[in-house]
């Protein structure tokens, strides 16, 4: 029986004995892994730049952030002057020596527009022991302001703080807010987010008025 010769794969020099190490298709893939390692590194480097971006204006804000403090009990007022409405130039300063009642205010805010209505039961003459009142309106277009003013039928100079630098000063964080400032500058009494402070606000007023 003959015997079947095995094929030899080099015999005949049709083929060529396997190659091993480095082959273009390893080399290509060398080269993408290299790329997305590149990519990532330069993705972490942003987002680190970004965390550090980040840190320093929040230790450059800080100072800015811890002054504004709401004045307590007894606190200074800060002194401010604002345009009103009308275009008179107010001063919170040239009132010393009678009671301030102080509303800060804005046409989005719903119990804002009760208050300044509640506001109207306060004695009107100061002459007449009624405190000063101002009313600070935050953010708005002074037209918008002015038409809210009155659309409530505000008698009171509604002052604007188009760029809330004055909110800042009071810390304003929630509306609406009333102070009453009391005939020496210090703040006697503070309601925020109460659309009626009226009452309160009338038995402190007396109060200052029996010293």
């Amino acid at each position: 029986m003959p015997v079947q010769e095995r094929a030899n794969p080099l015999k005949g020099g049709d083929a060529k004995p396997p190659v091993f190490g480095y082959s273009h298709d390893s080399g290509v893939a060398d080269v993408q892994r290299k790329d997305r390692f590149e990519q990532a590194r330069r993705r972490a480097k942003l987002e680190t730049l970004a965390l550090l971006a980040a840190a320093i204006a929040g230790a450059l804000a800080y100072p800015l952030l811890a002054r504004a403090e709401v004045p307590a009990r007894g606190a200074a007022a800060p002194d401010f002057v604002l345009k009103a409405t009308d275009g008179r130039n107010l001063r919170l300063s040239e009132y010393l020596g009678e009671p301030v009642v102080i509303t800060f205010w804005a046409s989005w805010c719903g119990p804002c527009r009760e208050t300044l209505v509640h506001l109207a039961d306060l004695p009107a003459d100061p002459a007449a022991g009624g405190p000063v009142v101002l009313t600070v309106n935050l953010g708005d277009a002074p037209e918008r302001a002015a038409a809210v003013a009155h659309s409530v039928k505000l008698r009171y100079p509604a002052l604007m703080d188009p760029k809330e630098s004055v909110g800042r000063l009071y810390d304003v964080d929630k509306l609406p807010l009333t102070l009453l400032v009391d005939p020496d500058g210090r703040v006697r009494g503070a309601w925020t987010g109460d659309a009626n402070p009226v009452p309160e606000l009338t038995q402190q007023i007396k109060e200052l008025q029996r010293r």
